[in-house]
């Protein structure tokens, strides 16, 4: 869902094969409070790319997913007619009206009056609304040893939900560098940048 995984591959001498897809919902937290910790995902539509065919599934969505609960899918799939070799592409979608596009140019961090700005942290992800993501953080680019972080803020229309660690958070040690930041996504679609504030 707006993700990409992948799964071992396999020889397929049959005309029509299984598969066996594990789908879990892990779009929260489990620090977070329960009310937060991420939607429940309707699976409404998979689709399978050429070459090829989709035959059925089991379960047969729509099937609701809730917060850190798991599904096992089992695909029927037409193989294709011709030798092929390379990647079996699975889609597995919603056609709700809850789901948003962002697309996050780059990631900008401040404090102290220094800005830097965060590698390879533009993505375009389709999201559903309010869902919870996560950016982690290496804090050597904008803090020094010894410095204590005590807050994070965000631009809207984002929210800043939690941190793992928590904080403050004081720059002590080797692994004290690395900061996880979750992150509300906006009821909407957005372009543009995420702007993070540390004091």
């Amino acid at each position: 869902m707006g993700e990409t995984h992948s799964i071992g591959g396999r020889e397929i001498k049959e005309k029509v094969f299984t598969v066996d897809i594990p789908f879990r919902n892990k779009l929260g937290n489990d620090l977070l409070p329960d009310n937060l910790k991420g939607p429940g995902l309707v699976v409404d539509r998979i689709d399978v790319a050429a070459p090829f065919g989709f035959i059925d599934v089991s379960p047969k969505p729509p099937i609701r997913v809730d917060y850190m609960s798991s599904t096992v899918f089992r695909l029927r799939i037409r193989a294709p007619q011709v030798t092929y070799e390379g990647p079996l592409v699975v889609t597995f979608g919603s056609g709700a009206s809850d789901s948003i596009n962002l697309n996050i140019q780059k990631t900008t961090l401040r404090y102290a009056g220094n800005i830097s700005e965060l590698e390879n942290s533009g993505m375009v992800i389709n999201m559903q609304k309010g869902q919870i993501f996560k950016r982690s953080v290496q804090l050597y680019k904008i803090l020094s040893y010894g410095s204590t972080l005590n807050e994070v803020a965000v631009n809207e229309p984002f929210e800043i939900v939690s941190t793992e660690p928590r904080l403050p958070l004081t720059v002590d040690k080797k692994d004290s560098y690395i900061i996880g930041i979750y992150i509300k996504a906006p009821q909407y679609n957005y372009a543009g940048s995420i702007d993070l504030a540390f004091k």
